[in-house]
Order: structure tokens, then sequence, then C-alpha cells
């Protein structure tokens, strides 16, 4: 059977570590942002609309470029069928579970919490009745399959509300004090997974962090291929710290 390590593996070969925070770096997201601003467009929009409900951290694992292999997979594994979807699906579990392994207690301490008891995805509004995303985190990744509970729903009518932040997309149940770790697999604005930490805060929650599979990025925008071909200056490691500039080893 193959390991967690041997699934992975392969993905170090077109992953790419995010851009830490700075000039031109969103301090939220970690795309693109206008020098001078601490963050993007969307990232700032969100803030502005959601106030204390962002979450508190968000951690991108990789960049995933526009037509890029990593792209490429985050999109089959939810389209594809039969031993494709298999395959894809049980590589990103990999992806996912050999990163929490060994970054979950640096995403922790960024929330100034010892530990995240919980641990959600977030759902799609698309109409999709099982997404293959909840399976991966609550039966697949081994750091997160027994913390794993279905928190948040869909209003009926989130599909209305586009892609703009909103405290209304969806409902969660009473927390009461948790903090909470919420798993998305592409972050393209951002604004799907800030308006869940929203209904989770607002649901009790003491803080909350985002990981995302893949921070969505259009090389063909803007000033975006100058700040890929940075990013890709840092060659891929599994032991890079995903907040900081140090490796754990």
């Amino acid at each position: 059977m193959a390991s967690v390590v041997g699934l992975s593996a392969r993905y170090a070969n077109f992953l790419v570590h995010p851009l830490l925070a700075g000039p031109g770096v969103c301090q939220t997201c970690r795309g693109p942002a206008t020098l001078g601003y601490p963050a993007c467009w969307p990232c700032q929009q969100a803030a502005t609309t959601l106030g204390a409900g962002v979450a508190d951290v968000v951690v991108p694992i990789s960049l995933a470029l526009k037509g890029g292999q990593y792209a490429n997979e985050l999109w089959r594994y939810k389209n594809a069928q039969g031993p494709q979807k298999q395959h894809f699906s049980m590589g990103l579990a990999a992806v996912l579970w050999r990163f929490l392994a060994a970054h979950e207690t640096c995403i922790s301490e960024g929330c100034a919490v010892p530990r995240f008891d919980t641990v959600t995805t977030v759902p799609s509004t698309s109409g999709r009745t099982t997404h293959p995303l909840r399976g991966m985190v609550a039966g697949i990744v081994g750091p997160t399959r027994a913390r794993y509970r279905d928190l948040l729903t869909p209003v009926p009518d989130a599909a209305t509300l586009g892609r703009t932040a909103s405290p209304a997309r969806y409902t969660s149940v009473g927390l009461w004090g948790s903090d909470i770790l919420l798993i998305d697999d592409t972050w393209t604005t951002g604004n799907h997974a800030q308006s869940a930490s929203a209904a989770l805060k607002a649901a009790g929650a003491n803080s909350v962090a985002v990981v995302v599979l893949g921070r969505h990025l259009n090389i063909a925008y803007g000033d975006t291929a100058t700040h890929v071909e940075q990013a890709r200056l840092r060659r891929f490691s599994w032991d890079v710290c995903a907040l900081r500039h140090w490796t754990h080893n």
C-alpha cells in the first residue's frame, strides 16, 4: 500500500510556496497586492464586510496556477470519474496529510491557541450533494479525521450571493469557544472561506484558521507573472514553514 510520503512525493515537482506577507504580497491570502496596501482588493473587501468574522490565519499550501498541473488536479479530483477521481483524491489527501503533520502546530501558534479541537470544510454552494473534500478530511487524512464535524450549511439562496463575502452565506451549529481548523480546496477571491469563517465565529468559535490546498492565480492577470516568478525562486520543500522564514527538521 502506498504511503503518504510516497503519494505526495511527486507534488514537490510542481507545488510552489506562496510568498510570505510583505510589500506587494497580501498579508491575508499571500496573493499579489498593490504596493502600499497590506492586502489585495478581495481580502480588503472581505475584512470591511465581515470585520472580526474573517479568519485569524489563512495558509495556502501552494499556489495553483491556471493551466498548471496542480490547478488541473484540483479541478479533476472533483470532476473526473472512476479511477481518475480516486487517483487525484488520494494524491491531494496525501498532500494535506503531509502538510498538516509538519505545520499545524505553527498554524495554531499563529492563532495563539494550543491546538484546533475541531476540523471542518467549506461546503459547496453549487448544488453538489457530496463534496470529495469532505470525504478526504473526514475519512482519509489522519491528522483531521478524528476531529472532523459537519458544522456549516449553506443558506437556501447562497448561490445568488455570487462571489462576494457575506455573513449570511452559511449557518453553523453552536460552538461555544471552539478553535476551528477550516479546510478549503481552492482560494480565488477567498470569499466563500471567509464567509464560512464569519458563520463559525457568529456561532461562537474562538478562532478560525483556514488551510487551503491551492491559492489560484492567473499569470496573465496584471503583475501576477512577476509575483509567481519570485515565488518560484524558492524550491518547494515539505519542511519549509508555511508562516515563517525557517524549516522544520
